[in-house]
């Protein structure tokens, strides 16, 4: 395990023995991070967080917070990130809530570029891209293989099929095909 000397680790954090933690950055007490991944410098990975083997996770990105929710009151809700995921700049995923199951679920294998923002209770499949500034609103459903556009803006509730290409800067108001 390499965690540079600036970055805050909490003893109750479970990390893989090697995980690369970098400068500045911060790991929570619930937070668990499976073999291979690397976090790079100013994240921030909270909350109830299992994040699996073979991430990489660039700078400056907050992931486990808690949900923007208004309802939300501090229950212990979950994010849950598989394997092999490349979450690039400046991303937030957000911990589930307890009116839907109290959990935020990214799969394996997503290229999420940056600035992307994953709500509160939702779920992204597999093998997924989200260009720069996608963004989901809470209890979003995204299938495998999905493509979100530069800008894209998902609405609450809406479920988005496997395989279907969402173009750039286009909102996604309603269910979507492939």
């Amino acid at each position: 395990m390499t965690i540079h000397p600036t970055a805050i680790v909490h003893p109750g954090a479970r990390l893989a023995a090697d995980v690369q933690v970098g400068p500045y950055s911060v790991i929570g007490e619930h937070v668990e991070i499976g073999e291979g991944t690397t976090v790079g410098p100013h994240v921030v990975i909270e909350g109830h967080t299992r994040i699996g083997r073979d991430n990489r996770i660039f700078q400056f990105c907050s992931i486990g917070s808690e949900p923007q929710d208004k309802k939300y009151a501090n229950e212990p809700t979950r994010l849950e990130i598989g394997d092999r995921n490349t979450i690039r700049e400046f991303c937030s995923f957000s911990t589930g809530t307890v009116q839907d199951g109290g959990l935020t679920r990214v799969g394996d294998d997503n290229w999420i570029m940056a600035y992307v923002h994953v709500a509160h209770d939702c779920l992204v499949g597999n093998n997924t891209i989200f260009a720069n500034n996608a963004t989901l609103a809470g209890h979003v459903s995204v299938g495998d293989w999905a493509i979100l556009g530069g800008f894209t803006g998902v609405h609450q509730f809406v479920r988005v099929a496997g395989a279907a290409p969402v173009k750039m800067q286009k909102p996604a108001e309603q269910e979507t095909a492939a």
